[in-house]
């Protein structure tokens, strides 16, 4: 919770959902908020907000530089812009300032609703609330809600069009943030959209908290277990964590004890991140529509070469950064990525060709039959397939180990069988699935993987994690990306 909204003798009595809930998010009321007497204060929120919003680079403030190499092509995970949560940009104020250099991320909550049905309008009540005093604009950079949604927060620039809303100006300088009293320069706030006082944010919400810490640590070259020396507005210097909570460097019990207690495995997760890459996936419908979940980019659009309808299966590169699609008669097409190595299309075939998956390396993949039949192309291996086995419902999927060297066929019912060095960790029966299942997908480790029902429910077995389901999306059909193994 931004600290320039109330003196520190008052950390949460006056919070920032309590004016919202009295309607000073919505324009009205005063800048000056009477503080209770027992406090024995009477303090103008405005003035502490435009102490904020002129926070500058104290002589000599970038002591450390970047602790790792950055990482400028890190994907850009799905963003909510401004325009997408219907900012009144005729609110905003002029006076924003940018660092070339960023040291620290912050974590904050909003101390809002928890679970809105409408979590964009609690984003433009933040945004309304912020501007009606002496804020600029909105005070945090980015905002997480109980979704995994991430909305844009304060405006760096008006982006041309298809360009990603990276809170930086055109010259890939970060805009200033006003969430951290005299702790702005050269850090970014994230705000959780709710109050975690006592509870944690979501496992979606802490997903994307994840997606975002890691693609900014990346970005600017930030060590996630890093603490390091920095200087703040007042020209002090204080070492604490690069990733860190409010209340570290403000009397506040913002973002909540749950929270900072996660913080430790939040970093450790995000160094993971950085050390083995993006994690997510795409899950596709069968008129080729393929939102992304994570933070794998969005790349390209099998609707825009006429692929409507026809989309029976996807698998993702190694790389993150793209797909192959399967369509109905066995062709392959690519997105993000310019590999070919075949195809079953324009071939004769006992039974539909309905999945496939990408090989470890990228140089190949396996189209799979309705009845388990396997097609290898490139440096794909067989190790064995269900074709000579009476079904009981026929094989949708399948999903590859990460040594290359064995694979899952998945049943409609759910149903698993594991060839060459892959495990068995449980099925769709076993959880009670009663949906059709779509699609798999394996984890890092191998030691897990995970069902797409048709549905667009999300089963985890073994160590997978789930980043979302797409319940609400209409029926789907492919599964692709990487699964991060459970902590």
């Amino acid at each position: 919770v931004p600290p320039e909204r109330r003196p520190a003798a008052l950390t949460e009595p006056l919070s920032r959902r309590s004016l919202l809930q009295l309607g000073v998010a919505a324009g009205v009321g005063a800048a000056t908020t009477k503080i209770s007497p027992a406090f024995g204060v009477e303090a103008q929120a405005g003035v502490a907000a435009a102490a904020a919003e002129h926070e500058v680079d104290a002589p000599g403030a970038a002591l450390t530089g970047a602790a790792l190499p950055h990482q400028t092509n890190w994907p850009v995970p799905p963003i909510v812009t401004r325009a997408q949560w219907g900012c009144n940009e005729g609110l905003r104020k002029a006076g924003q300032s940018y660092n070339s250099v960023v040291e620290k991320i912050v974590v904050h909550h909003t101390v809002t609703p928890n679970n809105p049905s409408d979590p964009a309008a609690v984003v433009r009540s933040v945004y309304q609330y912020d501007v009606s005093g002496e804020y600029i604009d909105m005070a945090y950079h980015f905002l997480i809600d109980q979704n995994g949604r991430i909305y844009e927060g304060r405006w760096a620039r008006d982006y041309p069009a298809g360009v990603p809303h990276t809170g930086e100006n055109a010259e890939r300088s970060n805009v200033q943030g006003a969430a951290t009293l005299n702790h702005n320069p050269r850090t970014i706030a994230i705000a959780m959209l709710g109050t975690f006082t006592y509870l944690l944010p979501s496992t979606a919400a802490l997903n994307s908290l994840v997606t975002v810490l890691a693609w900014k640590c990346a970005r600017w070259g930030i060590d996630p277990h890093g603490s390091t020396p920095y200087t703040n507005a007042t020209g002090g210097i204080e070492v604490f964590n690069d990733i860190l909570g409010h209340r570290q460097v403000y009397a506040t019990i913002c973002p909540g004890d749950p929270l900072m207690a996660r913080l430790p495995l939040i970093r450790d997760q995000v160094a993971a991140r950085l050390r083995d890459g993006t994690f997510g996936y795409w899950i596709a419908r069968p008129d080729g529509y393929i939102p992304a979940y994570g933070d794998v980019p969005v790349v390209g659009d099998p609707r825009s070469i006429g692929l409507h309808n026809v989309i029976r299966a996807i698998t993702a590169h190694p790389s993150r950064r793209g797909y192959w699609a399967l369509g109905s008669d066995g062709g392959v097409f690519s997105f993000g990525v310019e590999q070919f190595f075949g195809s079953m299309g324009g071939r004769r075939l006992n039974r539909p060709v309905v999945g496939m998956a990408s090989t470890p390396t990228g140089n190949g993949y396996w189209l799979l039959a309705s009845d388990g039949g396997i097609f290898c192309f490139g440096d794909a291996r067989f190790f064995g397939s269900t074709g000579a086995i009476k079904l009981n419902q026929p094989i949708v999927a399948m999903c590859v180990m990460p040594t290359g060297n064995g694979y899952r066929l998945v049943a409609r019912d759910g149903g698993i069988f594991c060839f060459g060095d892959a495990r068995f960790f449980g099925s769709g029966p076993q959880r009670g699935l009663r949906v059709p299942a779509v699609a798999a997908a394996s984890t890092t480790s191998g030691q897990g993987y995970a069902l797409l029902a048709a549905d667009g429910t999300v089963l985890p077995f073994g160590d997978a994690q789930s980043y979302g389901s797409a319940t609400g999306l209409g029926p789907v059909v492919g599964f692709a990306g990487r699964l991060l193994p459970r902590p």
